[in-house]
């Protein structure tokens, strides 16, 4: 049987959670963290469900520019930016603009709902990645991490840290990508 230095362990963890605090963008107070990052490279294919558990991928919003925000209950920074995303939406003709919400929970659905329905979310589409594929695809080190996607499924900017998505900047440079 294996011997093991629990203090090491210990002493190990903490340290990993220190670091992984650190580096995570929603600790993080520098204004380059949270800026859009402009790189165009394949959208990812990690299917998502719907409240239904009906598998979707990126290729069901083909033809529009897409608005995918990854986020989860437990992230109070994730729920303070959503009515801003409901509201962005709400600018937009759909069938130019789609913002969907992916919710990372590993619980039940239920609780995304229930977020939904208690804030009056209506404007958005909520789907769920239990499993956490999304974000280990796209490399995103924190929540929420918000990408937008073309009308031909490609990745073209990715934004990590919460954002009042309705300000006149995110407007802008979302219309500027509507055809």
């Amino acid at each position: 049987m294996k011997s093991y230095d629990y203090n090491f362990i210990s002493k190990l963890s903490v340290l990993y959670a220190t670091l992984l605090m650190i580096c995570n963008p929603l600790y993080a107070n520098s204004d380059t963290l949270k800026k859009i990052i402009f790189e165009e490279k394949p959208g990812f294919t990690s299917k998502f469900e719907d409240e239904n558990s009906l598998s979707h991928s990126l290729d069901n919003f083909n033809g529009q520019l897409t608005l995918v925000n990854l986020w989860a209950t437990w992230c109070e920074p994730c729920k303070e930016e959503m009515p801003s995303l409901d509201r962005l939406q709400s600018k937009f003709d759909k069938n130019k603009l789609k913002v969907i919400a992916i919710n990372l929970d590993r619980g039940p659905k239920k609780k995304a709902i229930a977020f939904f329905e208690d804030n009056n979310i209506k404007n958005i589409s909520l789907f769920f990645d239990s499993k956490n594929n999304i974000p280990r695809e796209v490399k995103a080190l924190g929540l929420p991490a918000t990408i937008l996607i073309d009308q031909n499924g490609t990745q073209i900017a990715k934004y990590l840290g919460p954002a009042e998505w309705d300000d006149q900047y995110f407007i802008d440079l979302l219309s500027k990508y509507i055809f």
